[in-house]
């Protein structure tokens, strides 16, 4: 009964996704003015700080999945605990990518020894530890190691968020453009949100998906 209320929802979500995506991508490159100092690399901060947001949704997902996994045994929180974990290491290697871009752009550099740096790269070797285990680990054991690697990478990720306070700004590279109101023109905003909300359902598209694969995948096996 509940798979059925989730297909009917299939097409609903696809479409939403589909919307806002193709809205945000109207948003951020023709409607959004080039930044006074970056120009137009200021752009990719939406696609870097939405892929952000998808990835601890994702991470989130992981960790729920986890805890019902040790809690219940049911195979099914293995399963999303997997299609999450894939779809988090995708959109944590993106927000990586595009930070290196924008930094170098912006600092003159790919990457530097700060806290929000390591924090994230730290988030993405433990995702892809997750991911690696799962295809080279012993099949019976892979559940309990790989939700154990789960709850260890979403502890992680409040290490990301707050890492930018441990140091004097003076020694990252990250600036607090939120919290100092650093986006001026309101399209800012509005392309900030709609690339958020785009890369989050991109991401919950994602792993509806690979969690109907995987489930196909165990089923098969299981027959053979």
């Amino acid at each position: 009964m509940k798979f059925s209320i989730l297909k009917k929802l299939e097409p609903a979500l696809f479409g939403l996704t589909a919307l806002i995506g193709l809205y945000a991508l109207y948003v951020v490159f023709m409607i959004v003015p080039n930044e006074r100092i970056m120009g137009p690399v200021q752009r990719i901060f939406y696609f870097h700080v939405g892929g952000a947001m998808a990835t601890y949704v994702a991470v989130g997902l992981v960790f729920v999945a986890a805890l019902l996994h040790f809690a219940t045994r049911n195979k099914f929180w293995d399963v999303l605990g997997a299609s999450a974990a894939e779809g988090a290491l995708i959109f944590c290697s993106v927000v990586m990518a595009t930070g290196m871009i924008w930094g170098h752009a912006a600092w003159n550099t790919w990457f530097r020894w700060e806290p929000r740096l390591v924090s994230f790269l730290v988030l993405l070797l433990i995702l892809l530890g997750i991911n690696l285990l799962r295809m080279f680990g012993e099949k019976e054991k892979v559940p309990n190691h790989a939700a154990a690697f789960a709850i260890l990478a979403a502890i992680n990720v409040p290490l990301v968020i707050w890492s930018i306070d441990i140091l004097p700004q003076s020694a990252q590279l990250h600036p607090k453009v939120v919290q100092d109101q650093g986006l001026k023109d309101p399209s800012f905003v509005e392309a900030m949100l709609l690339g958020m909300a785009a890369m989050i359902l991109l991401q919950l598209c994602f792993v509806w998906v690979r969690t109907k694969v995987e489930l196909v995948e165990r089923l098969k096996d299981e027959s053979v």
